[in-house]
């Protein structure tokens, strides 16, 4: 098998693993958890981290990890950091399931086209417009699993395949801060919300090209014969 055959056959994987999102067992959306309350246990997980309060950041995310999107993708991050940290294999794994579980809840919540929705996309532009806030953040979220994913995948194996596979998730992820970026720009935002989808959009993409522009030649290569590299200075600029 070459190379474009690799790509091909990983790019088929890739839209398999979105069909098991779809197709996944239905997480329940929480109705005690609005989004407001979610950003603001994000920010204090966040406080809790930078000091030293690992314990409380993870204790306080873990409740939601399973219907609230910025409390899975915040119980996901601190399983990261461990794991990246450690390079135990063990912890890799836990990080890797966990954010998959993360990709579901963040599925859960993102905006649904119909067929017709979908067909138009061929001969028109997408409304971001018609986003709603939930939407905006569950598209911004998810980018954000799959960033992570993508970097996890890296250090689970460092065949070529698995270089491949990464950087599949890493052109979808990419494609999904795109959203992200046109969703900025063209929704109109009603409240202090957007202060915080600002952020995650600059700090997403900035820290996406500062990341890929440091990773091995090697990767560098391989990500630029499938189509992108990463920045360093545009990224320095976002973050």
């Amino acid at each position: 098998m070459n190379v474009q055959e690799m790509i091909e056959d990983y790019t088929d994987s890739d839209v398999d693993d979105q069909d098991e999102f779809e197709d996944a067992e239905d997480v329940p959306i929480s109705t005690d958890m609005t989004l407001e309350r979610a950003l603001q246990e994000a920010q204090q997980a966040i406080n809790y981290f930078f000091n030293n309060q690992f314990n409380e950041a993870k204790q306080l995310m873990t409740p939601y990890a399973n219907v609230s999107m910025y409390h899975s993708l915040g119980h996901s991050v601190f399983l990261f950091l461990e794991a990246i940290l450690t390079f135990e294999q063990q912890s890799i794994i836990e990080a890797s399931k966990s954010l998959k579980q993360s990709l579901i809840v963040c599925n859960k919540y993102k905006k649904k086209n119909t067929i017709g929705e979908s067909l138009g996309k061929i001969v028109k532009r997408t409304n971001f417009e018609q986003y709603t806030e939930e939407e905006a953040h569950a598209e911004l979220c998810y980018a954000e699993c799959l960033l992570l994913k993508a970097m996890l995948t890296f250090m689970e194996d460092e065949t070529l395949s698995s270089f491949i596979k990464a950087g599949i998730k890493i052109r979808s992820c990419y494609n999904s801060y795109k959203n992200c970026q046109q969703i900025l720009i063209r929704r109109n935002w009603e409240n202090d919300n957007k202060v915080h989808f600002e952020s995650g959009v600059k700090m997403g993409i900035g820290t996406f090209n500062l990341m890929i522009s440091l990773l091995p030649s090697r990767v560098i290569k391989l990500l630029e014969f499938i189509g992108f590299s990463g920045n360093k200075q545009k990224g320095l600029e976002d973050l």
